[in-house]
């Protein structure tokens, strides 16, 4: 059985939907820094103290890109990830990599930028610069999905339960998402599935979606 350490209202969110959407046998061990649970555990199986984390028959796995695929390939069944000779294969990289290397990392700014500098002036500066990137990314992410119910089409994908994630995030960082008429039913569709609702019980996070 996979170990698998996570930590709410992070991007571990989106390997706990895809370990539920696959129904592969996990034991989740949750990480709070804040309340210094479990965080000594995570680091002697993460050098870098990171989540998603997933112990694989002894050996820890990281990166939210690796695991979703590493996962979707235990269960080619679901069909929930291309497979490689498959001609969506590359777009759903090309998804991942805007999620984790674009889209997320603005959000670290915007939240936290008190990190970079005590003076309120920059930091309105950077916040509100960081809010112009989000919203380029949020419409190029509404412009995808005019015609698609899912970033791949018209199937849901493990590509999904990453965006849906992250796209969770602007509600924390109080971004609303109402101008955009296809990221909230996009938002809606994922919510409902049975898996992730679970996920998101689990968690806390039944109230995810930013309106």
């Amino acid at each position: 059985m996979l170990t698998f350490f996570y930590s709410t209202q992070t991007c571990s969110t989106a390997t706990h939907i895809a370990l539920e959407e696959l129904e592969i046998p996990f034991e989740g061990i949750e990480v709070s820094w804040k309340r210094k649970l479990n965080v000594a555990e995570l680091e002697k199986i993460s050098p870098l103290g990171q989540v998603p984390a997933l112990v694989i028959e002894g050996k820890p796995f990281t990166q939210t890109i690796a695991i979703l695929e590493y996962l979707a390939n235990q269960k080619p069944d679901k069909d929930l990830f291309p497979k490689r000779d498959h001609k969506d294969y590359s777009k759903a990289l090309e998804w991942l990599s805007f999620i984790g290397a674009d889209f997320q990392k603005n959000f670290i700014p915007l939240v936290y930028a008190q990190r970079w500098t005590d003076d309120k002036n920059t930091q309105n500066k950077i916040q509100n610069s960081t809010i112009e990137k989000i919203q380029k990314h949020l419409d190029y992410i509404d412009s995808s999905l005019r015609n698609n119910d899912y970033l791949l089409g018209s199937k849901y994908s493990l590509v999904d339960s990453y965006l849906f994630t992250i796209l969770g995030w602007c509600k924390w960082a109080n971004l609303s998402l109402s101008a955009y008429k296809n990221i909230i039913p996009y938002m809606n569709r994922i919510y409902q599935r049975p898996a992730v609702h679970k996920v998101l019980e689990k968690e806390d996070l039944l109230d995810f979606i930013s309106k």
